[in-house]
């Protein structure tokens, strides 16, 4: 009788161990920036993703930028972020993980598509990228992808932060009001506002991030090497469905109901998206694709404008196995 006890607890017991095994991996996500990460709507949709709530969930962490982001990878908070060139250099200079680029998210600057854009007031008498000179400029975060072009442009013409301008953070959302409020003097204006702040007027363009870094892969998902490792299936499962959901909502015959969707979430109207998904966005590469040779220029640049203390071979701090898996999936499968 004892023996057949032991057996039952036993068996109990590895039943329990191997439901346990089977429960879907918590993936946390690090994102900053909607419309134009996407993040926090891909997972939304159940019928476009064929993994979610098998070999994986998703939860969500919202950041000003992406440099906060690497605080909360380096404390085991986030296991992807929505990173930028400047951070991901970061991330093995100074914090000294070992990351991957796993996923493109935005481009910036392709030829025929939309780039970051400056804006100061019209009436501010400043005509030029040379006026800016001891003016307020906003940014999002030091060393964010934003931040970094802006830098460069400064950078061409001559002027560094605290010496020759100063930089005032706060979030996307708050620039054009404080442009308005003349608390800042320039500041970068992201969609849907910048088209907003065009229809309104009173408004100048002063410069863009392709100014500043030219063709650039502007945000990408980064992870640590030994969380990717360790969890291959399971992203692999993750980053099919982060591409699926991708295209499903840059699909032109899902466009009403995928605006819907994104303006549901930014509380605002559809017809404020219009630009989505068009030459008025940033690029967005069809398989989530990145541009590690835009991705290496880019962190060549924040190097020598002062953001790093060193430059570092991308291709070595990339993972493409997981873009280019999804890719085989989706077309065999669509």
């Amino acid at each position: 009788m004892r023996l057949v006890g032991c057996l039952f607890l036993a068996a109990i017991a590895l039943t329990g161990a191997r439901a346990a095994s089977a429960d879907p991996l918590k993936i946390h996500v690090g994102w900053s920036t909607m419309p134009g990460h996407m993040i926090p709507v891909l997972f939304l949709n159940p019928k476009i993703l064929r993994h979610y709530g098998q070999s994986y969930t998703v939860e969500l962490v919202a950041f000003r930028g992406s440099s906060p982001q690497l605080t909360a990878m380096a404390a085991g908070e986030v296991d992807l972020m929505a990173s930028s060139p400047g951070t991901m250099a970061l991330a093995v200079l100074n914090a000294g993980l070992d990351v991957k680029v796993v996923a493109d998210i935005i481009q910036d600057g392709v030829p025929g598509y939309h780039t970051e854009t400056w804006l100061v007031r019209a009436d501010s008498g400043i005509n030029s990228v040379a006026d800016l000179k001891g003016k307020r400029i906003g940014t999002n975060a030091i060393g964010s992808a934003a931040d970094t072009a802006m830098r460069a442009v400064m950078a061409k013409n001559g002027m560094q932060d605290r010496r020759d301008f100063v930089t005032i953070q706060a979030s996307f959302a708050s620039m054009l009001a404080l442009l308005e409020e003349k608390k800042v003097d320039a500041a970068p204006i992201l969609q849907p506002l910048l088209n907003e702040a065009r229809k309104q007027g009173g408004y100048r363009e002063i410069f863009t991030s392709k100014d500043g870094i030219g063709q650039a892969d502007l945000v990408f998902l980064l992870g640590q090497a030994d969380f990717l490792a360790k969890n291959r299936a399971a992203v692999t499962d993750f980053t099919e469905d982060y591409v699926r959901a991708q295209r499903w909502f840059a699909d032109p015959a899902n466009r009403t109901e995928s605006l819907k969707i994104i303006a549901n979430f930014m509380k605002i109207q559809p017809s404020e998206l219009n630009h989505l998904f068009t030459t008025d966005d940033y690029y967005r590469d069809a398989f989530c694709v990145p541009n590690l040779e835009a991705l290496q220029s880019s962190i060549n640049i924040a190097h020598d404008v002062g953001l790093l203390p060193n430059t570092i071979a991308v291709p070595k701090y990339a993972d493409l196995s997981f873009v280019e898996e999804a890719k085989r999936r989706i077309i065999a499968a669509p």
